[in-house]
């Protein structure tokens, strides 16, 4: 009888999915320990646990740029350039190109270039940016001010600045849940179905435990998908429930036999 877990963990479905689906070096690898404590040195920060632990164990992973992609410690702390960098850098860099081309900034702006670097936050939330979109449309980042959480909300710049955020996912490890099965499906092609005998008779034939697969995750939004990871078949089995604007749905990912 093959073995099945649920409710794979967003490191736990890196690790599976990164030999048969990524295109690095085989496994999921992450950074050391020496790199993300030297950024968060230089940063002066310290990174919430739940994206700590995902950077040590699986940050390099090839599935972590197939489709949006992540952004990465430096040990030097150096903001841009696929770094992690936090929203306000990103405004004094904007700031600094508009004053070099005598260009003209809003009221918004002005309110807060008038202020020194140092007391923006008491006009405007800066976010540590650890994710984008692939074309650079949002970013995903936590509140500065959130960092000591250990998985704290995520949110995204909604309007494509870096002055407007909204609420994007209710924990880091929803986030990672969510973004990684994005990227996974960009290359791995699952089967895909919303008609509700078709998931029925999929999961019975399959030997999945529908109640088990409705339980939700143990972190902030652990509704919005459900899994199963069928060890002895490689098949992995993604289900989310009905929504308002939505039906249920089943993705079923299973590598091709030649892989």
């Amino acid at each position: 009888m093959s073995e099945k877990q649920y409710q794979i963990s967003p490191i736990e479905l890196v690790r599976w999915a990164e030999p048969l689906f990524g295109f690095g070096e085989g496994k999921a690898t992450g950074f050391s320990e020496k790199t993300v404590a030297a950024y968060e040195a230089a940063a002066g920060i310290r990174l919430p646990a739940a994206l700590r632990e995902y950077y040590l164990a699986c940050g390099k992973a090839s599935l972590n740029e197939m489709l949006h992609p992540i952004l990465i410690p430096d040990e030097d702390g150096k903001p841009f350039g696929g770094r992690l960098s936090f929203s306000h850098d990103y405004i004094e860099d904007a700031m600094l190109d508009i004053r070099r081309h005598n260009e003209t900034s809003g009221e918004e702006q002005e309110r807060l270039w008038a202020l020194p670097k140092e007391r923006w936050e008491e006009q405007l939330d800066n976010y540590l940016l650890f994710w984008r979109e692939d074309q650079g449309c949002w970013y995903a980042g936590i509140r500065k001010r959130d960092l000591d959480q250990p998985n704290p909300v995520v949110y995204f710049n909604d309007q494509d600045t870096m002055y407007h955020w909204g609420a994007f996912a209710d924990s880091v490890q929803s986030f990672l849940l969510a973004t990684v099965l994005e990227n996974l499906e960009e290359d791995a092609d699952p089967d895909v179905m919303e008609d509700p005998a078709r998931i029925q008779k999929v999961l019975s034939e399959a030997g999945v435990d529908f109640q088990r697969l409705q339980e939700p995750y143990p972190f902030p939004g652990g509704r919005f998908c459900h899994t199963c990871l069928d060890t002895e078949t490689n098949t992995l089995y993604v289900y989310g429930e009905p929504t308002e604007n939505r039906p249920a749905y089943l993705k079923v990912f299973k590598p091709d036999e030649e892989e």
